[in-house]
Order: structure tokens, then C-alpha cells, then sequence
């Protein structure tokens, strides 16, 4: 349904309806969010509404999509973000995705967690190409280490910076990677 509607306008209505949800799932669990208070808050008609979507869950599986796809394009645009599991890589997504840490955390909170990592591993596997050497498991490893770094940073106040966190990690992953390498040439 949500693939008929993609034009920019379109978009901006969308990701209104979205961030209402949001907002409203800081106040009451999401079984109680009525459509009316979603399209009240949006400022958006019920038809509006229903012309994209069919179920609250669908606005947030599209919202979250539509965050993955801006993720992909400004990472596109620098190229300096490097390799996954490389420092410029983390760094470079910790400080994009904090940009909608309220979104993430108040779906991590409201027990989303599933539909977030899903959405990650997905993208992953669509953008990986051959960085993850063939092993989808080396993938989703880094995958939810990534959202769970991320989620538990935001929820610690970011008591590190960005790049002293990316410096942990991708010393973490860069001496394993070594340790593989020497493995099998041993």
C-alpha cells in the first residue's frame, strides 16, 4: 500500500503521521493510540490516514524504512564513513542515528526492539556487498551490536563521545578481524 505514495509530499505526510505516533507512545502504550488521536496530532484526515496505511505497525515499519533509506543516502554522500565494522563507519552512524534517538529509544521502550533490528538486518543485507565476508552471521553480529551500542549509549547520556566509543569498538572488531586472518593463514 505504502509503495504507491513515495513522492516527497507524500513523504512529509507520512513521517508527520509517524512522529505522532511517536510522540503519542511517550504518553500511553500503543494497543491504547487510537487513530484519531494519531491523525489529530498529524493534522491529518482519518481518509488521509488509511490511504497509506492499514495498521498502526505499518506506520512504523515505514517510518523506520523511510530513516534507513536517509541513512543510505547520506552515507552515500561521504564517503569517508568507510567500512562497516571500520571506526569512520560506527562513529559516522552513532551520530546519525542520534539525530532520531527519540525515536528509537521510545520504540525500544514501547518493545519494538524486534521490528528495529529486523528493519537493520534488512538493510545490512542489502547494502553489505562484500564486506562481511560472505557471513551473514558476521552481519547480523554487527548489526545488533551497532543498535544495542547505539540504544545503550543514548540511555547513558552519551557519557562518551561518539568518537571515543568508535575507537573501543572498532578496536574490537579490527583485532578480531586479525586474529581471523592469522587463524587461517596459520
Amino acid at each position: 500500500m505504502i509503495e504507491n505514495h513515495k513522492t516527497e509530499r507524500n513523504r512529509f505526510t507520512r513521517m508527520n503521521i509517524g512522529e505522532a505516533i511517536v510522540e503519542l507512545l511517550k504518553e500511553k502504550e500503543f494497543d491504547k493510540i487510537q487513530v484519531s488521536e494519531i491523525t489529530k496530532k498529524a493534522g491529518v484526515s482519518r481518509m488521509t490516514y488509511y490511504n497509506y496505511y492499514e495498521t498502526k505497525e505499518q506506520v512504523l515499519k515505514d517510518y523506520l524504512h523511510e530513516l534507513v533509506n536517509e541513512f543510505v543516502v547520506e552515507s552515500s554522500n561521504h564517503p569517508e564513513t568507510g567500512r562497516m565494522m571500520s571506526y569512520e563507519h560506527i562513529v559516522f552512524s552513532l551520530k546519525f542515528f542520534d539525530k532520531y534517538a527519540s525515536f528509537f529509544l521510545t520504540l525500544n521502550k514501547a518493545g519494538f526492539y524486534g521490528m528495529i533490528i529486523n528493519a537493520m538486518n534488512e538493510f545490512m543485507l542489502e547494502n553489505a556487498g562484500e564486506e562481511y565476508d560472505g557471513s551473514v552471521y558476521r552481519l547480523y553480529c554487527y548489526t545488533g551490536a551497532l543498535l544495542n551500542l547505539f540504544i545503550k549509549w543514548e540511555e547513558n547520556r552519551k557519557d562518551m563521545s561518539a568518537d571515543e566509543v568508535g575507537e573501543i569498538i572498532s578496536g574490537f572488531y579490527n583485532s578480531r578481524t586479525q586474529e581471523m586472518t592469522d587463524s587461517k593463514n596459520n
